[in-house]
């Protein structure tokens, strides 16, 4: 038997922890089976069952020692060909428009202010819809996102009709269509949370950029109104109508001790409300530096403070998962339709015509230019790094957009900059989320 290359061991308060994110089960150990399990790294681990029978067995039980002969990196690689190539679902990311109602500093986007997607779009929009489902006869769920741009600059223009067109689709089909918005939250009306109601829109993505004092500095009207009031208004008024929301707070090193301010404005929230609401941190990637281990126990700590006030569900990029729940642009069924046709996989990036990765043509077919497709599903497991890696299971380098970029640069790479420190972070958050159940 051997050590398997996905424990760790961490320390959280006065526990010491094995864990193994591969299985993502966990071990209280001691101060003296740590000694142990470090010579028997070096030693071997037969004679540790010998003298230590009950904790060798353990070990094996769950994982955290494998049969010699298993090529433990082998089962991260078919488990995440499994995973990206499911044809029982199929995920379309929507541009109506690059136009967007605020300029935020961090925004990677060419905001184009006459930008709409037009009428021949729209209908090859729906033919690509009517033939996925045609002809993939295993779809089981069928999502669409708007994003954008502000999507909801032209909801009634584009996206009322579109919801139609999908209920009507809908009515004829065994398939289910799942919609949602990634919007900043400022135009929604109640007029508008009516249509999404009546057409059972699911859920929103909604940003703020800390609490108000923070978030009006980056995200307001003019220089004597914010934003963050009014946002804060619609995401009540979106549970209120039994829409749910992801609370996307992004973070920098500036403003991450002051986002559990943020609480004091969800606090008249019924505990309905609640259960629709998820927060979720990350980091402004535009903000210079990469997270050192300070900003990440700041962080921890704001994620404690939420978690404390036991009002909603609370995740962070150090609770990454990203073979298990990869990204979708991972994912072979997944495509972003920009608003002039161009075809994308990843909303992260600018939507320039230079980058776009395919086009729908006439038809309704999506046609992917210089086997960009094949080339991003095979982009993963490229990096020599991970695949040396204790996070290998649950990171993987990062998404097929970092993997892609680092191939492009040919260099090698680290999402935690070699940082074992950070990657302990990650491993205490998964053994925080195991306690969180027990």
């Amino acid at each position: 038997m051997k050590y398997s290359q996905f424990n760790s061991v961490v320390r959280i308060n006065d526990s010491i922890f094995l864990h193994n994110t591969y299985t993502d089960k966990m071990m209280g150990i001691t101060a003296e089976t740590e000694l142990i399990i470090n010579a028997a790294k070096h030693e071997g681990f037969d004679e540790v069952g010998l003298y230590k029978p009950k904790f060798y067995k353990a070990l094996v039980d769950n994982q955290f020692l494998v049969e010699d002969e298993v090529d433990e990196v082998q089962l991260i690689k078919d488990l995440q060909v499994y995973i990206d190539n499911d044809v029982t679902s199929y995920s379309l990311t929507i541009n109506p428009t690059m136009n967007c109602n605020f300029k935020c500093w961090y925004c990677y986007e060419s905001h184009v202010k006459s930008s709409k997607m037009d009428e021949e779009i729209v209908r090859r929009l729906k033919s690509f819809i009517i033939q996925t489902i045609e002809k993939n006869k295993h779809l089981k769920y069928f999502n669409i996102s708007w994003f954008g741009g502000e999507p909801l600059l032209y909801f009634y223009d584009i996206i009322e009709p579109m919801l139609r067109f999908v209920s009507e689709i809908q009515s004829k089909t065994t398939v289910t269509f799942r919609t949602g918005f990634t919007s900043n939250g400022f135009l929604i009306t109640p007029k508008m949370v009516s249509i999404l109601s009546d057409f059972n829109v699911g859920s929103f993505q909604i940003t703020l950029d800390g609490h108000e004092e923070d978030h009006d500095k980056v995200r307001f009207v003019n220089k004597s109104r914010g934003s963050y009031k009014a946002i804060l208004d619609n995401i009540y008024l979106l549970l209120s109508n039994k829409v749910s929301v992801r609370l996307r707070i992004n973070y920098t090193h500036a403003n991450v001790d002051k986002c559990y301010m943020i609480i004091e404005s969800l606090k008249d929230l019924s505990s309905e409300q609640r259960k629709s609401l998820q927060i979720s941190f990350h980091r402004v990637w535009q903000n210079h530096g990469t997270d050192d281990a300070n900003t990440s126990i700041a962080l921890r700590q704001q994620i404690a403070l939420f978690n404390r006030a036991k009002l909603f569900a609370v995740e962070s990029e150090l609770l990454i998962d990203n073979v298990k729940n990869s990204c979708y642009a991972d994912k072979a069924n997944s495509a972003v339709l920009n608003y002039n046709g161009d075809i994308f996989k990843c909303t992260a990036r600018d939507f320039i015509g230079k980058k776009r990765e395919g086009y729908i043509d006439p038809e309704g077919n999506i046609i992917w230019e210089n086997n960009s497709l094949e080339v991003r599903l095979n982009s993963k497991f490229k990096n020599p790094p991970c695949l040396k890696c204790r996070l290998l299971p649950v990171c993987n380098g990062g998404c097929s957009q970092f993997a892609l970029e680092a191939t492009e640069k040919k260099i090698e790479y680290c999402v935690f900059s070699y940082d074992e420190k950070l990657k302990d972070e990650v491993v205490i958050n998964k053994c925080n989320d195991i306690l969180a159940l027990i």
